[in-house]
């Protein structure tokens, strides 16, 4: 797969020369690359020759990853002459990818990738995306559409100290209804879970394609809110956590629903809390919402809950969590 990704780069060099000269030279470029590397192999390479797009067209496309071998049979790699620094992905609308340990036939309507690098940043990655029709699992649904991005920003004056880097995410990703391979439990039936809305991520640095460059550690998160849709039911999410010296979670993280005993319900239809104990959750989670905030310092004051809605206060401070004032046990470990 990081062939793929430098090919994908490679366009950009193209768009710095003539149209015509530039997708020779990259065709050419790209066959070489394939030929000397085991991980990847394509039937044919060929130019786009589109005029508003620079770029190269492969066929029969098979990469080795971890997970086992992806057969794409055609992929174009493209930028835009207007947005050199910018590269597309289109991938096909049949593919064969591996799923749980063996090969699935992966059906995706319009799914395209895009990255952005900042050659002034050292290659750093400033812009991501991915964005997708419907999709479908061996001929079972999986999801009806995703559309997500994460933009490189400023960090701004509420960074943790070890923050290097920060990017906005944002997106939606509509109707997941499973894979239709996994049995999937009683209480979920046949509702589907939708997220929606946007989030800050702080990292020890940015990230990189090259395949020397460490993964960097995520030390933070803000949000204004993301919303969780189960059926009938939702909740939003809102809060800032950062790791602390010790490496759990400090912070505070907020829980808005006007349905808490339905989630609670659902919980323990699930087996992940006992039956007898929803009542006595319901009634405590009531309480704490009603209780005064005291916030970790650095963390805003969060929005207020709206009418009929309810706001659930989780604080992580001093290496445990509270519910409201009531100490739950030690922190999370930051991530998790």
């Amino acid at each position: 797969m990081k062939t793929l990704v430098i090919l994908l780069l490679l366009v950009g060099g193209a768009v710095a020369g003539a149209w015509l000269g530039g997708e020779t030279w990259l065709a050419r470029k790209a066959r070489t690359m394939i030929a000397e590397d085991p991980r990847i192999e394509a039937a044919s390479v060929a130019p786009l020759r589109e005029i508003d797009r620079i770029g190269l067209g492969l066929t029969a496309v098979e990469i080795a990853t971890p997970a086992g071998e992806a057969v794409l049979p055609a992929v174009e790699l493209w930028a835009a002459p207007t947005s050199p620094t910018q590269f597309h992905a289109a991938l096909p609308s049949t593919m064969t990818l591996p799923v749980l340990g063996r090969p699935l036939a992966v059906t995706a309507a319009d799914a395209v990738l895009s990255l952005r690098v900042s050659p002034g940043s050292d290659m750093a990655i400033s812009r991501m995306a991915a964005a997708s029709g419907p999709v479908a699992i061996e001929g079972h649904p999986l999801l009806e559409g995703l559309d997500a991005q994460a933009q490189l920003v400023a960090m701004g004056a509420a960074a943790p100290r070890a923050a290097r880097a920060a990017y906005d995410l944002g997106g939606r990703l509509r109707d997941l209804t499973g894979m239709g391979l996994l049995p999937r439990p009683p209480a979920l039936a046949d509702r589907a879970i939708s997220v929606e809305g946007a989030a800050r991520v702080f990292l020890t640095a940015p990230l990189r394609q090259a395949a020397d460059a460490p993964p960097p550690d995520l030390v933070g998160l803000s949000s204004d809110g993301v919303t969780l849709t189960l059926g009938d039911q939702s909740l939003r999410l809102a809060g800032t956590v950062r790791a602390g010296e010790d490496g759990r979670a400090e912070g505070a993280a907020f829980v808005y629903t006007t349905d808490a005993r339905a989630w609670l319900q659902l919980a323990a239809d699930l087996g992940a809390i006992p039956a007898v104990t929803v009542a006595l959750a319901d009634t405590a989670l009531q309480q704490a919402a009603e209780m005064p905030v005291d916030l970790p310092t650095g963390v805003p004051a969060p929005a207020e809950p709206a009418k009929g809605e309810l706001r659930v206060p989780l604080i992580f401070r001093d290496g445990k969590t509270f519910l409201g004032p009531l100490a739950l046990g030690e922190a999370p470990l930051f991530p998790a």
